[in-house]
């Protein structure tokens, strides 16, 4: 009864909604080996730093382009994931928690991280 009002219904941003959750942040994605950061640019640009899984990615940093299409959180790095275009479903579980559903089927959480300021 009380327990579960007291829970934010889970969300799923939509279109310019969708958009304005990513652009300007940085969003930790998570795995079981550690998370790793994205940062996507308000220009749908955006870079990736994910030293733990060279093995994997064949290099430490990409970058590359975000959009958003049918509801879709959508990307393509340069170099990472054999530069193939792949989009995401995002479903809020928390005030910046997210839970992720890629297109072919993968999926996880991540944390979306406020706006930083940087001194250059």
């Amino acid at each position: 009864g009380l327990a579960a009002s007291a829970l934010a219904e889970p969300s799923k941003p939509t279109g310019e909604a969708l958009r304005l959750v990513v652009s300007g942040r940085t969003v930790l994605i998570e795995t079981p080996i550690g998370s790793f950061p994205i940062c996507y640019r308000r220009d749908g640009a955006m870079t990736g730093q994910a030293p733990a899984f060279v093995a994997s990615l064949g290099t430490e940093k990409d970058r590359g382009q975000w959009w958003v299409a049918d509801d879709c959180l959508c990307q393509r790095w340069y170099r990472w994931l054999d530069a193939k275009q792949y989009c995401f479903k995002l479903q809020r579980i928390g005030a910046a928690t997210v839970h992720w559903l890629r297109d072919d089927g993968v999926s996880g959480t991540a944390t979306i991280r406020a706006p930083v300021t940087r001194l250059q």
